[in-house]
């Protein structure tokens, strides 16, 4: 038994061999982002592309995937570094660029699953408006993740490629920014992505 059909005991079979050929990119590694990226890891996905320009910074320990030793370095080097502390089998390609509408044809033909993780409206706005024009690529995206919610407002909504998690209408000025909630969006987006991997492979 190989490493990654070790760590993998407690997960279907057939899962963990429809995921080891699955590609993701994550688009930001943020709150959201860092933590999906481990969490698809750890599900097995074998091939993971991850997008941010920014860097690690003190106030981002409360609810992202890194380590004091982290500040100061480039999100995406830092979180596939931890990854492959973990989970070394995963393939990671860390590309340090800021996502915009000029350079999102550039990275569309790499993965059909994408995880928007970005920590601004614009660029949200900006990833919905793009993916809603393309049909075979499938977004899942996040809105209204801040302050100590109640679980029973978290919603999920499905329009056409894209899929929406949050309960919409918090606000991360106001109510800050905390993992206990922020992680439930995490794990939402990565859940939406596994199951449609699985969905589109069985074909239903």
């Amino acid at each position: 038994m190989d490493l990654r059909d070790k760590i993998l005991k407690r997960q279907n079979k057939n899962d963990n061999e429809i995921f080891e050929k699955a590609k993701v990119s994550i688009l930001g590694c943020g709150g959201l982002g860092s933590n999906i990226a481990m969490i698809l890891a750890r599900a097995g996905i074998g091939e993971i592309f991850l997008y941010d320009f920014d860097k690690v910074e003190y106030s981002n320990l409360n609810r992202q995937n890194y380590k004091i030793s982290d500040i100061g370095k480039e999100k995406v080097l830092a979180t596939k570094k931890i990854i492959a502390e973990t989970i070394p089998y995963t393939k990671i390609h860390a590309k340090n660029m800021y996502l915009d509408e000029k350079n999102m044809d550039k990275i569309v033909e790499n993965t059909d699953y994408f995880i928007e993780a970005f920590d601004n409206k614009e660029s949200k706005v900006m990833a919905f408006d793009y993916f809603s024009k393309k049909e075979n690529k499938f977004l899942f995206t996040a809105s209204g993740m801040a302050g100590l919610g109640d679980f029973s407002d978290i919603k999920v909504k499905k329009i056409n490629n894209i899929t929406m998690v949050g309960d919409f209408k918090s606000d991360a000025k106001k109510d800050g920014l905390y993992l206990a909630y922020v992680s439930i969006m995490a794990s939402l987006e990565a859940l939406e992505c596994l199951k449609k991997i699985r969905k589109d492979y069985y074909g239903r």
